[in-house]
């Protein structure tokens, strides 16, 4: 049994070690850690490490520095905040070995700092109890094997290539059990593609406008993208950038350019969003104003509205996208967006004009609340894409592009307001069965599928053709049925109009 001054002596030890830990702690605190380690973050490094939001992504194109920031990230942390617990992963070990370690290893193991590291292990353990652990999670088995872990920050580094329910489990790891230590959050990087493209583009970078906003989720939690660009690190070297530029195509927007609009299989890689869309302005009040109209009750419900310039471009200003709204009232909220201007046609989805057994077809209830509108027609979903890909091609300038210096700009200009038609057409895919020219018609394309009612019907008018003397035009049959509420011409027509002696109407 120890005496009482043998005791004695070993509480003044254990008093003098956290002593010598609390020093140690306050001197970590105030050293320059980036410094001490040789690193010069660039410009937009810089501002990944001031993000002050609870979940941050910075990500984009190959060779903008993000391992490398990631792990600084995590090393300026540990030093920060004494008894911190940091988890860095990546989804195989060969992955983690070739990324976030050899940029330890380069980084000297943070021996500067006093830290060491545990080959076994793979971790780096700081002077004031910082723990950095390097992990990989490539299933959710691999994940539940941290279940009993708890970490304070994560890092995920090429958080795309992740499963995102690997992800979201681990981030169920992040609390404190003391009060003195905070939760710093989540900080990831990546480049586009991967099994967690889409769940990573709708978190980061749908949601915050391709950046330009800090979104907060439904946890209360600010969320932020840092965009990431080749250009954006002067320390890549030549042959690098030129690898990367004889890339096909998509991958080279992917990882070159950081274009998160770009994947293998993707209907429309014209899009470009940084092209394609731009902040509200002014229209002139004389440009032609129409609408194209999906419709949905379950399902997204989708009006937009379109002007068309003096030279045959399209121009998306508005757009309404809902669930469960019942007809009457989609037609209302219409007439109350258009306050104010002319608007027609409205062209919409042929279908609404069908019966539904005792309803009303649903263009019946429109007409009835003062919204008319027209069927699209024209050809079926293949000739509708084809031309929606004519306008994204580039034409002459507008006067709005030639004033940023440009010499061509696309057919098509989309206002950033209209966020569902900017999320939907980058990210529809090719149709894996039927006709292959088709988009996949299980994705999301409803505002997609309102522009191409409009677009399909724009800059073209019925030519009819008169090739042989006239027969008696019949009268309006008022007892006919059928989707023109029993106002159905008995002759073959377009629109309403009766077409004369046949011919193709649509002929030039």
């Amino acid at each position: 049994m120890l005496d009482v001054a043998k005791l004695a002596r070993l509480k003044q030890l254990r008093e003098l070690l956290a002593e010598r830990d609390r020093i140690e702690a306050e001197r970590l605190r105030g050293v320059d850690v980036f410094g001490l380690l040789g690193y010069q973050p660039t410009e937009r490094q810089r501002e990944f490490h001031a993000a002050t939001e609870f979940d941050v992504l910075y990500g984009g194109a190959a060779g903008g520095g993000k391992t490398r920031a990631l792990l600084m990230e995590g090393i300026r942390a540990c030093v920060r905040h004494p008894g911190l617990r940091v988890g860095a992963f990546r989804r195989t070990y060969p992955e983690l070995k070739e990324s976030l370690l050899a940029e330890l290893a380069q980084a000297g193991y943070a021996q500067a700092l006093g830290a060491v590291w545990n080959a076994s292990e793979y971790e780096l353990r700081f002077p004031n109890g910082s723990l950095l652990m390097f992990r990989y999670a490539e299933s959710l088995k691999d994940a539940t094997r941290r279940q009993g872990g708890q970490y304070q920050l994560i890092l995920f580094d090429e958080r795309t290539l992740t499963a995102p329910e690997v992800c979201a489990f681990l981030e169920s790891r992040l609390r404190s059990g003391r009060s003195d230590l905070p939760v710093l959050g989540i900080r990831s990087g990546t480049n586009p593609g991967g099994p967690g493209h889409g769940t990573v583009k709708a978190r980061y970078i749908d949601s915050t406008a391709y950046g330009t906003k800090v979104i907060t989720d439904r946890r209360g939690r600010e969320v932020r993208f840092i965009p990431s660009k080749l250009a954006d690190n002067p320390h890549v070297n030549a042959e690098y950038a030129d690898d990367l530029r004889n890339l096909p195509e998509q991958l080279r927007k992917a990882f070159l350019d950081g274009d998160w609009d770009s994947f293998m299989g993707q209907a429309f890689g014209e899009w470009n969003h940084d092209r394609h869309t731009l902040d509200p302005i002014t229209l002139p009040a004389e440009w032609r104003r129409v609408m194209g109209l999906d419709w949905g009750f379950a399902a997204p419900w989708c009006a937009l509205w379109l002007a068309e310039d003096e030279d045959g471009r399209v121009w998306v200003y508005r757009e309404l996208y809902k669930t469960r709204v019942g007809e009457a009232d989609q037609a209302r909220q219409i007439l109350a967006a258009e306050a104010g201007e002319t608007v027609g046609p409205r062209w919409a989805d042929d279908a609404m004009w069908a019966t539904r057994g005792d309803a009303q077809p649903i263009a019946a209830v429109y007409a009835r609340n003062g919204v008319h509108l027209t069927e699209a027609g024209k050809g079926g979903r293949v000739a509708g894409w084809q031309r929606l890909r004519s306008y994204l091609a580039d034409g002459p300038a507008c006067p709005h592009h030639r004033a940023q210096g440009l010499e061509v700009c696309p057919r098509l200009h989309v206002f950033r307001t209209c966020e569902n038609l900017i999320r939907e057409i980058p990210a529809l895919p090719f149709a894996t069965s039927g006709d292959p020219e088709d988009v996949d018609s299980t994705a999301s394309d409803h505002a997609a599928d309102a522009l191409r009612y409009a677009l399909i019907n724009l800059g073209s008018g019925a030519r009819f053709h008169f090739g042989e003397p006239p027969a008696p035009t019949p009268a309006l049959d008022p007892t006919a049925t059928g989707r023109h509420d029993n106002l159905r011409p008995t002759v073959p027509n377009v629109g309403g109009f009766p077409i004369l002696q046949g011919g193709d109407p649509w002929a030039l």
